[in-house]
């Protein structure tokens, strides 16, 4: 997926559209993620959804072995940074936690992961 060229193409569809038409149209996304999640908060605790929910995620790990085990890797990757990171915030030391690991400084940037002291 070229996230780039994706952006390309949405700038270039929405040159026609008016301020009335870009409102609208997020207007029209903000009812329909409310409806979402009013609809998902009350079939959530429901047992049927839960066992069809299991079941689905159950076959989609079955038929994608290799995408479930790089899920795994890197949200495992990103635990132990945040986890490392929140050391440093904790001390209010994050400039340490920078110049300590530049490497790893660069992913929590790139990831947009909080550095603001705790």
């Amino acid at each position: 997926m070229n996230t780039e060229n994706d952006f390309e193409k949405i700038r270039a569809s929405m040159d026609g559209l008016t301020n009335e038409d870009i409102l609208r149209i997020l207007e029209s996304y903000k009812v329909k993620r409310e409806y979402d999640k009013k609809r998902y908060d009350k079939v959530k605790d429901n047992a049927d959804f839960k066992k069809q929910n299991s079941e689905s995620t159950q076959k989609w790990i079955k038929n994608n072995k290799e995408k479930h085990k790089k899920s795994l890797e890197n949200s495992s990757e990103r635990r132990k940074i945040q986890s490392k990171l929140n050391y440093y915030r904790r001390l209010n030391k994050v400039d340490k936690f920078q110049e300590k690991f530049p490497i790893l400084w660069d992913i929590v940037l790139e990831q947009h992961l909080p550095t603001a002291p705790m």
